[in-house]
């Protein structure tokens, strides 16, 4: 009986134990998604953001359906002289990509080119851009026809970008709603700097455009099926410049 007693009472100890690492398995499993859901938030709120190329503005640099990694400390104008000491800054100048409020539609972010710095003297004529008097050399420029000339877009009289703006195109001249429609970016519109495609997806924009839950769903579903096959493994890592 005394054995028996034994027995049972050490099953019962082995069944505690195991319990009980059973549990410190769930629980550090627990810990540990929890600590990379706040490392995420934290990166994705304060030092990166993702964004979608949705039209062919700045082709043939970025792509439709090309997804980058923004980074949103290096322009950052909010962040404290300490924390500038662990992020580094840069200054923006002319010929670095942004992405930014837009001042057309707040609710909208773009991505374009800085052209025109505060207090350049900034003039079109042509397709041809000029700073200060001198022709700007843009070697990543793209025009479907450059023998098409269309009024604002390609001719502009002489403007100033005021004190703490910028003057941002697109790469794509012909097919870019910028600076050059609705005026200079405030500089605290500015969100960051596009770093890298982590992920290129060969669409339209129709694909991204179109409003609709309806749509949504139809667009989730072909992304899925055609995942593979549509998918630009060759731009993915791809630093953008």
């Amino acid at each position: 009986m005394w054995k028996k007693y034994h027995e049972n009472r050490k099953v019962r100890k082995l069944e505690l134990l195991a319990k009980r690492k059973e549990m410190g398995f769930f629980r550090e499993y627990f810990e540990l998604i929890t600590e990379t859901l706040i490392y995420v938030f934290f990166v994705m709120t304060f030092l990166l953001q993702s964004f979608v190329i949705p039209t062919g503005s700045m082709e043939n640099n970025l792509l439709i359906g090309d997804h980058l990694l923004v980074d949103k400390i290096s322009y950052s104008r909010s962040i404290s002289p300490i924390d500038r000491l662990v992020f580094p800054q840069k200054k923006i100048r002319r010929g670095m990509i942004v992405t930014f409020k837009s001042p057309a539609e707040m609710e909208k972010e773009y991505v374009k080119r800085v052209i025109g710095e505060p207090g350049d003297r900034i003039r079109i004529e042509d397709k041809k851009v000029y700073i200060n008097g001198k022709l700007l050399v843009e070697h990543y420029t793209y025009f479907k026809d450059k023998n098409i000339l269309r009024g604002q877009r390609d001719n502009m009289e002489e403007y100033i970008v005021p004190e703490n703006s910028y003057f941002c195109m697109g790469d794509n001249r012909d097919n870019s709603y910028d600076s050059r429609f609705w005026g200079p970016v405030p500089a605290d519109y500015i969100i960051g700097k596009p770093w890298r495609v982590y992920w290129s997806f060969s669409s339209t924009s129709d694909e991204y455009l179109t409003p609709g839950f309806l749509h949504k769903v139809k667009d989730l579903f072909k992304t899925v099926t055609n995942f593979f096959s549509k998918t630009r493994w060759q731009r993915t890592g791809k630093k953008i410049e």
